[in-house]
């Protein structure tokens, strides 16, 4: 087995749902799911139906993700950025499109390229790229 590289997300509790809402903007899935209640730490009630660990497939590309517990600071989205490409530009334009409702464009889409941060405060890279 070779090695894998995939960006992991953190989230300040909002994990399901931006999952959820990658699905729909993508066609995206999550392969597994699993909350802290079912994880080997102990954790109090309040916290206990946060994710704990996450892996979303949007075809081939993979990316895990979690919820934050505190008092962990976190500084969610300048961080890094999510590099997604596309064969297909109409597609990436939906993409693009969804990802931006309630974000902010940081590039916008223009030829092969558009960038911007998505209403749970993550970085998209979105780029054309015919196989």
């Amino acid at each position: 087995m070779q090695n894998q590289l995939m960006p992991y997300l953190i989230f300040p509790g909002t994990c399901r749902r931006a999952l959820e809402f990658y699905n729909e903007c993508t066609g995206g899935e999550v392969a597994f799911l699993q909350t802290f209640a079912e994880s080997p730490l102990q954790i109090d009630e309040d916290h206990s139906e946060l994710v704990f660990n996450a892996e979303f497939h949007i075809g081939p590309a993979r990316f895990r993700a979690s919820d934050n517990l505190p008092p962990h600071k976190l500084n969610q989205g300048d961080n890094f950025s999510l590099f997604l490409t596309f064969p297909d530009q109409e597609r990436q334009k939906a993409t693009y499109t969804k990802l931006a409702e309630g974000g902010q464009v940081i590039m916008p889409l223009e030829g092969p390229f558009g960038m911007l941060r998505d209403k749970f405060g993550i970085q998209w890279m979105l780029v054309f790229s015919p196989e």
